[in-house]
Formats: C-alpha cells, sequence, structure tokens
C-alpha cells in the first residue's frame, strides 16, 4: 500500500492513492483536511518568517590586546538575505554570562560586519562567548541566536603551563592528579611552595598545601565530593610567596554513575512488533561525547541479542525488533572501564512508528508507516507532512485501515539540509517526527588562486577567488576572508564550525554539536553518524499548536535605525496628536519632527547610522511651541536574559597547550606593543584628565557641587545605559553592598557608613515600610528603584560623607523625626550614615523618571567598523625593525564577486617562515553558501 502525497514547492496538489493494482480517489474530506493543514503552515511562516544568523570571526581563540574581527550573514529561512533587519546586536559575554561588552551594528542586504576590541584594563583572562542576534529573531527563543565560544588569553598575568592528567579509583572515589608546572621558557618550576584550593565553582571544598619536586612534578590525590558537578570542579594551585601567580586546572575525570547515556527510538516509541531503530547518545560530566561500547540483553532471559559500538562522539545506532511485554537493558562498556546498565525505553503494545531509510548514494528516500491493530480499526485518517527551510515540500494523506504503509519520496523535493517529517493525527498534533539530511553537495564552489605555491617573508601575495554554482555558472555574491599564521593558529578544517555547518546543519539544532565539521567529511563512518546525530538532536522548530493559534510576534524587525517611543499624560494615558521634536546633539547634527497616534506613539525612522550622539526628545502641544508636562518613555531594545543560558567551558590556554597556542601567546603580547609603534611611531600612554564637576539643578543642602566626590554629567552621559545601579557601583568611589553585621540582610555602604539614597532632595528611606519582614526586604525596596534609572535618567551623582557635608541632612532628619537614622558606636544618630544626592533629568525625584516633556537620549550607538592593520612593504628592507608578529595576516570582510564570479585581494606576508591558512566563506544571499580553504608556504617551509 502508498500513501497519497503531494509535491508542494510549485503549490499545486495531485491528490490521488498509488494502490497496488489502480488509482484511487481522495475522499474530499480528507484532501480538504490536509491543504489546510499545508495552509495553516504557510500562513504561520508568512506572519513569523524565520530569520538565520552566521559570524565568521577571524580565529578560534585571542589574547588580552587582541581585536576580535568578524562578518555577519543574516539570512531567511530559504537562505536568502532577510529584508527584516537593518541592526544586528553582538555581545560578549564572560564566563558569569555577564555581557561585558555590546555593540550595534546596521545591516544591509543581509550583511555586516565589525570588530570588538579586548582591552587589558577591560577584559581578563577566561572564557567569553560572542552572542548575536536581531530584534525579530527575539521572536524565536535564544536558542535561534548565534553563539561562539573561546578563550582570551592575558600572557602578562600567566607565566606556568601546566601538563596535567587525572584519573578516578572508583574503589574509593580518590581522584589522582598528576601534574607538571614549568615556565613559558620551559623550564620547570622546580621545588615551590604552593597552596592548594579544590573549588566546586566557586565554593572551596579543600584547601591544602605542597611543594613541587625538582622536575615541576606534583602528585595530588583526593576525594572526590559525592554532589561535587565535575564541570565545575578545578584545582587551583597558588605560589604561596606571590600569590598573583596561579593556574586553575580542571579536574577532568567522569563517574560512570553520572555518564548521561540514552537511547531514543525513531520518531519517539518503541512497539511491539515494529523494527526499532533506536539512536543512542553517551555524554560525560562535562557537557562532550564519550565513546562507548556494549551490549543488549532482554530481562526474561538474560540473553545477549545484540552487540553496538559509539561511531562518533558517543552516538550510535542499534536494530532490534522488541517483543511484547519483554523489557531491556544495555550494559555499557565505559571509556575508563568502568561498566553501567542503562534501560532501553518501555515497549509499547500501541503505537505509530515512522520509519525513514536514507541511503547516501540513492536519490530516494524510503518512509514507511508503522500502526498498530487497535489503532488501524479507529479508521482514522493521519497526515505526513516533510519540510526543509520553513517550506512544506512532501504531503501525504495515509489511509485508513492499513497497518503498514511504504512510500519512496525523491530527495530532489528538498534543498540541502536537515528535513523534518511530522506524522500528524486529525487534530493537527504532531504523533511522530523523524530528521534526515539531505546532501545534493550544491554548495558554491570556490577556487582560490596565490598565483605561485610559496612566498617569501615581507612578499606582496595576490589572491584570486572564483565563485560557480553546480553548473559551472559564475556567481555573485558577498564573502570574507581571514588570513591566519599556522604557527600561532590551531585550525581543524574537518571538524571546525563553517557557513556551512551552521546554515545547513546545526542552526536547526537543539543544544551543543560537538565538531560539526566531521559530518561533512568523506569519512565512511560519517554519513551514518550524521542519522545518530539527528535520531538524538532536538529540532529547533515552532509548536504545533501555532499553526492553529497563529501568534503574533512580540518583537518588531528593525528595518533601519530608528528612535521609537510614546507620549503620555501625568496621569499616564497616552498623548494624541502631540508634536515631538528630535534633536541630534554633537558632530552630526540635524532636527525631525512627527506627531503621535492616537496610542500616543511615535516614530523616528530611517536615522543615519552614528557612531555616537545624544538625542534630545521634546513634546509640544498646540501653538505655544513650548514643552508641555508630560512623560516621553522609549521603546529600546535590551540586552536579552543571561541568568540561564548553559555555555560551553573552554580550558584555560596553558593547560596541556599545543605549541601553535604556545606560540600564539608568546608572540601576543610584544606584537600589541609593536603594532603601536608601526602605527604610532610610540607605546601609547593614557592621560588622565580630571575636573571639579558641577550639577545644573542639583538639591545638594550644601550648595550645588560640595560633596565629597561630584559625578558630573558628561561622566554620567559616557555611561549610556547602565542602570543607575550599576552606574553607582562603578563611579561612587568605597561603595559596597554587603551584609549588615549579625544579619542576613544586605545593604549599601559609601567607607562603612549606611547610604542614604537622596533624588532631587527627596529621600528615599524615609518612606521605607517594611511589609513582610523577609530577608533582604530593604535592598529589593531600594534596588527596585536603582534598576528603574538608567544613567540617560541622571544628570549627576554627589556623594557626601564627611562630617561637614553630612550634617545638614542629618539635622533635617532629625527635625524630621526619622528613626531610621543610622546610630554610631556613642549612640548619636546619624554620624555613621553616607547621602548619594541624586539628580534626575526630570527633577520629580524617585517616583516619575521621564517627565516635563524633554528626554535627553543617548541611543546605543551604531558601531562603525575599523580599518583591519595591514602593513605595506613596498621595500622589504623598509621597516626591518618592526618585528612583524600577526597572527591573523589578512582579514578581508568586504569581498564581491563580480558578474564573472571573480574578485581579487592582496596581502604582505610576515616575517616567520611558516604556512598560512585562507578560510573564505559566503552566500550568493540567494539561496546558497560557500567555504573553502587554501594554504600558502611562506618562506619555503
Amino acid at each position: 500500500m502508498n500513501m497519497s502525497f503531494y509535491k508542494i514547492p510549485l503549490k499545486f496538489f495531485v491528490i490521488f492513492f498509488l494502490f497496488s493494482g489502480g488509482v484511487f480517489k481522495v475522499d474530499a474530506q480528507e484532501r480538504q483536511n490536509i491543504q489546510q493543514v499545508i495552509s495553516k503552515i504557510d500562513t504561520l511562516h508568512s506572519r513569523m518568517p524565520g530569520e538565520k544568523l552566521y559570524l565568521q570571526l577571524d580565529k578560534p581563540y585571542y589574547a588580552v590586546g587582541d581585536t576580535i574581527w568578524f562578518k555577519g550573514y543574516i539570512l531567511n529561512s530559504l537562505l536568502n538575505y532577510s529584508p527584516l533587519s537593518g541592526r544586528l546586536y553582538v555581545e560578549l559575554l564572560n564566563d558569569s554570562n555577564k555581557i561585558v561588552k555590546r555593540i550595534a551594528l546596521a545591516a544591509g542586504l543581509g550583511i555586516t560586519w565589525g570588530d570588538i576590541e579586548l582591552p587589558p584594563d577591560e577584559i581578563k583572562e577566561g572564557t567569553y562567548t560572542i552572542r548575536a542576534y536581531t530584534n525579530w529573531m527575539r521572536n524565536f527563543g535564544q536558542e535561534s541566536f548565534f553563539y561562539q565560544n573561546f578563550y582570551v588569553a592575558n600572557p602578562a598575568s600567566q607565566d606556568w603551563l601546566v601538563d596535567a592528567n587525572a584519573s578516578l579509583v572508583p574503589i574509593d572515589n580518590k581522584v589522582k592528579m598528576n601534574i607538571k608546572l614549568s615556565n613559558m621558557q620551559n623550564s620547570a618550576i622546580a621545588s615551590k611552595e604552593l597552596q592548594l584550593k579544590l573549588l566546586d565553582g566557586n565554593h572551596i571544598i579543600y584547601k591544602g598545601a605542597a611543594q613541587t619536586t625538582i622536575d615541576g612534578i606534583l602528585n595530588v590525590d583526593f576525594l572526590l565530593p559525592a554532589n561535587a558537578a565535575i564541570k565545575h570542579l578545578a584545582l587551583v594551585a597558588q605560589d604561596k610567596i606571590n600569590i598573583k601567580q596561579s593556574v586553575i586546572i580542571p579536574v577532568n575525570v567522569s563517574r560512570a554513575k553520572d555518564a548521561d547515556i540514552q537511547f531514543m527510538p525513531e520518531s519517539g516509541d518503541m512497539v511491539a512488533g515494529i523494527p526499532a531503530h533506536i539512536g543512542f547518545k553517551a555524554i560525560g560530566e562535562d557537557g562532550k561525547g564519550i565513546d562507548i561500547s556494549g551490549v543488549i540483553t532482554d530481562n526474561t532471559s538474560g540473553k545477549e541479542i545484540l552487540s553496538f559500538q559509539s561511531l562518533y562522539k558517543g552516538m550510535g545506532i542499534i536494530d532490534l525488533l522488541p517483543v511484547a511485554g519483554e523489557t531491556y537493558t544495555a550494559r555499557i562498556k565505559l571509556p575508563d572501564g568502568e561498566n553501567k546498565e542503562v534501560p532501553l525505553p518501555a515497549v509499547q503494545s500501541s503505537g505509530t512508528v515512522l520509519h525513514i531509510r536514507n541511503p547516501a548514494d540513492k536519490d530516494t528516500i524510503t518512509v514507511s508507516v508503522f500502526i498498530t491493530d487497535d489503532i488501524v480499526k479507529k479508521n482514522m485518517p493521519l497526515y505526513l507532512i516533510g519540510q526543509s527551510r520553513d517550506v512544506v515540500c512532501f504531503a501525504a494523506t495515509v489511509p485508513v485501515g492499513v497497518p503498514t504503509i511504504s512510500v519512496r519520496v525523491a530527495k530532489s523535493l528538498f534543498p540541502t539540509g536537515i528535513a523534518h517529517f511530522t506524522l500528524l493525527n486529525t487534530s493537527n498534533m504532531p504523533v511522530n517526527e523523524r530528521l534526515i539530511f539531505i546532501n545534493h553537495n550544491d554548495n558554491l564552489k570556490i577556487d582560490i588562486k596565490t598565483g605561485q605555491q610559496s612566498y617569501a617573508p615581507r612578499d606582496s601575495i595576490p589572491v584570486k577567488i572564483i565563485v560557480s554554482n553546480t553548473t559551472g555558472q559564475p556567481v555573485v555574491g558577498s564573502f570574507s576572508a581571514a588570513v591566519t599564521d599556522d604557527g600561532q593558529v590551531k585550525r581543524n578544517k574537518a571538524t571546525s564550525p563553517s557557513i556551512l555547518t551552521h546554515f545547513l546543519l546545526t542552526d536547526d539544532l537543539k543544544g551543543f554539536v560537538e565538531d560539526p565539521g566531521y559530518y561533512f567529511t568523506d569519512d565512511k563512518d560519517a554519513w551514518q553518524a550524521l542519522d545518530a546525530l539527528l535520531l538524538t538532536q532536538g529540532w529547533i522548530g515552532y509548536d504545533w499548536k501555532n499553526i492553529s493559534t497563529l501568534p503574533k510576534p512580540l518583537f518588531e524587525p528593525e528595518l533601519s535605525n530608528r528612535v521609537k517611543g510614546s507620549v503620555t499624560t501625568l496621569f499616564n494615558k497616552p498623548m494624541d496628536h502631540a508634536d515631538v521634536v528630535l534633536i541630534s546633539t554633537g558632530k552630526f547634527r540635524f532636527v525631525r519632527d512627527t506627531t503621535t497616534n492616537l496610542q500616543g506613539q511615535f516614530i523616528f525612522d530611517k536615522l543615519p547610522a552614528i557612531d555616537s550622539t545624544t538625542f534630545v526628545l521634546e513634546a509640544h502641544k498646540g501653538k505655544s511651541g513650548k514643552a508641555i508636562n508630560a512623560g516621553i518613555s522609549l521603546d529600546e531594545v535590551s540586552p536579552s536574559d543571561t541568568r540561564n543560558l548553559s555555555l560551553p567551558v573552554v580550558s584555560p590556554w596553558y593547560i596541556n597547550s599545543s605549541d601553535t597556542v604556545l606560540n600564539y601567546v608568546k608572540s601576543s603580547l610584544d606584537y600589541f606593543k609593536e603594532l603601536e609603534i608601526a602605527r604610532y611611531g610610540h607605546v601609547l600612554k593614557e592621560v588622565v584628565v580630571k575636573a571639579q564637576a558641577e550639577i545644573k539643578g542639583s538639591d545638594n543642602l550644601n550648595g550645588v557641587g560640595n560633596a565629597n566626590q561630584v559625578i558630573g554629567e558628561d561622566e554620567v552621559k559616557d555611561a549610556g545605559k547602565m542602570s543607575l545601579y550599576d552606574l553607582i557601583l562603578k563611579k561612587v568611589e568605597g561603595y559596597t553592598v554587603s551584609f549588615l553585621p549579625k544579619s542576613q540582610d544586605r545593604n549599601f555602604f559609601v567607607r562603612d557608613k549606611k547610604v542614604r539614597f537622596v533624588f532631587d532632595g527627596v529621600d528615599l528611606t524615609r518612606f521605607y515600610e517594611p511589609i513582610t519582614g523577609q530577608t533582604d526586604e530593604y535592598y529589593y525596596y531600594i534596588k527596585q528603584y536603582l534598576d528603574n534609572f538608567t544613567a540617560e535618567d541622571i544628570k549627576g551623582i554627589e556623594v557626601l560623607y564627611s562630617a561637614k557635608y553630612i550634617a545638614s541632612y542629618i539635622n533635617r532628619n532629625i527635625a524630621d523625626n526619622d528613626e531610621l537614622l543610622a546610630l554610631d558606636a556613642t549612640g548619636q544618630r546619624g554620624s555613621d550614615n553616607a547621602f548619594l544626592e541624586i539628580t534626575t533629568r526630570s527633577g520629580n525625584g524617585p517616583f516619575m523618571t521621564k517627565a516635563n516633556g524633554v528626554y535627553v537620549y543617548k541611543p546605543m550607538p551604531t558601531t562603525l567598523p575599523a580599518n583591519f592593520y595591514r602593513p605595506r612593504y613596498l621595500n622589504k628592507d623598509t621597516g626591518r625593525k618592526f618585528a612583524d608578529l600577526r597572527s591573523t595576516i589578512d582579514w578581508e570582510p568586504n569581498i564581491i564577486t563580480n558578474k564573472s564570479g571573480e574578485a581579487s585581494f592582496t596581502f604582505f606576508a610576515a616575517d616567520k617562515s611558516t604556512t598560512y591558512t585562507i578560510i573564505l566563506e559566503g552566500s550568493d544571499l540567494n539561496g546558497a553558501i560557500g567555504y573553502q580553504v587554501k594554504r600558502v608556504i611562506i618562506g619555503g617551509k
């Protein structure tokens, strides 16, 4: 029996049954039902079109003082350029998931490029993650964002190298660590007295002392805490004399009982009497795959049914025929020799199974549906939908009353990438789902020519690019190229992520995919390993309930730079037909005006991309032209939440380092100094100019500017969108948030004095009344107000803590019978208080932020890309005093091929004899993408 099927891409439906012996018409109702399903899917994708993003970075790791160079490709689900987004947000997150840098870039025709500097005074050594997204992508959740993690080294603060291995003795749960410490010159850290700490995250669970041998050897044994998370476990070895010198050594061991091993039947369940195609995945405590082997036994007789072995990164496939009433167990052997038993999913007596065979060397797939007798007797039709790139490419009605149905489906119906098959019931809810990969090998063909195979140091190297499609026709497209020194930058083409692996594979899958490049290699097991990956990895897609409810997007697309907001009355009612004027200050001045709509909303669109400016917005009503007493609020793209992100942690560069990484770290410190000399003729020195500021409109009881510290308007303006809470934490000298003595409650202190927050002369603490009596109630009372203001709402802050400045405040509060003034050791009220006099732009105190019809707004600047430094050696004997130690030899973010599919660029080699790797990635912005690697020999190596 075959299914009736529909070829969808051409948007016409030929509906029939292919029955052994004849052609039968489909019931009209069934025809209508499946057409409705297809129509609903189309409507959902029309209303919520997908958007995908990929960043090519110049290299896989960095050092403090370096710059991250990147090119962004913003495409839609069909891999055409996305017309929805003209603005891209790129963030740098540290290993605590805190955003340490955030920039916005203008995008056009789906492309943009930029850079992020890593200055030593802002960036500490550790694991970092690039997160990038558009405002529209936020409608699909954070899992749709682009992420790339890497390690940032600081060679100036680390002189020790570590060779370490750890093993677990399961019998007594003891960890044995064998460590060798050496310096950057490869000399042993001999006879060094060390302080040791074992950390579980930030929690210290063990302290001790040890000394290295004359060869720098250190052997450490400790009991593994039962509840410790291995991925958070690290040993800190610190020099007992020079406490600034320390190393953090991850404890890389696995416990058999904590290895996560799952067996996942194809399309959902194992059903009795139906062949089961089962994917399995084994993950260690560090989140990475572990190779396993084992046997499957039935629990009735204990007989071994089959043996298995993982194919790649702990994943593999088994096939068995489950028996009704039987249970099965996997007896698994782990890499360390430990054994573990894992039960297979229960065998169901009733159900359906969607079974797909996808041989790599065939041009069709075989789709089979198996249905148990009890479901067959219900005579309920099922619908099979096959999608790829948010397009329904195949649809079929499964006829009623038939237990087994198969159909061959041409792969040509689907584009290259993941195809998602879903078996639906009559309520349009999924019964079974299955992912497969279609590969037509139709990516762009890229040829990189360098004229000759080898060049001398400081030679000019011409690069010619020729791009064509699978039929040999030239392709016009946008591309980017990174040229790196193989002696400093280690890449693995076979496993590294690329524009191909991202857009065709990982962007459609949930969770972390380890070494995705492997699945695109010619390895004999790669195709089957890819099938195992798709059997065990979740799909990023919509909830099927949404095809009926059709949710509205929560976030609008940003087509260009804009300022959007609303005007409200003092009673928070929308003010319609109010005139709003936008005045741009700074170097690039302009004025725009508009009128609010019936909902009090306004928008200034298509504003020029300016890297830094401040806008003054004024609301007017009537012919007077004067600002009115109204509130102005703006709709802004705030950073997405980072608290629940689970990001991979990269091992420190100094742990079991390769020679390539060591060369990069050793060279980087000298190179950044040389680079400044080459650019400016000398190493730049920071010049700091300080001046006492005055804050206009301040209610300081001592008079404007009479304070221990004044944070003026210019200093506040530079803070941009920072919350007032963070602004105070960063700018106020001696400010801390800590626990009260003998208490679990936090409070705010300046130089050990309790802080009173005064907004425009209004003391916020005066209005505090305990309600719940819970821990930190006062802390959260204050914090909610500090979080409600941003630096844009503030003119300035005056800090008062010495006796002469706080006296006026104390006297006023005593006169007002303020019982919350702190008592000092002598029982005097108020002397242990400090005051922060905060002057807001609205002048209305802590309870109303944006009023008076005037709002000063410093938008997140549109960052303009810097120019990559390219030395030019027209005479190779000139400039030899400059040691050219570049790791990224060249960065070309804006390569455009012409009608002949050609483009070219030139770069100069650096000083060392080595090899260079050229990685070129890009797209025709019309559905096709490409990736190519070329190596060039320097100095005849």
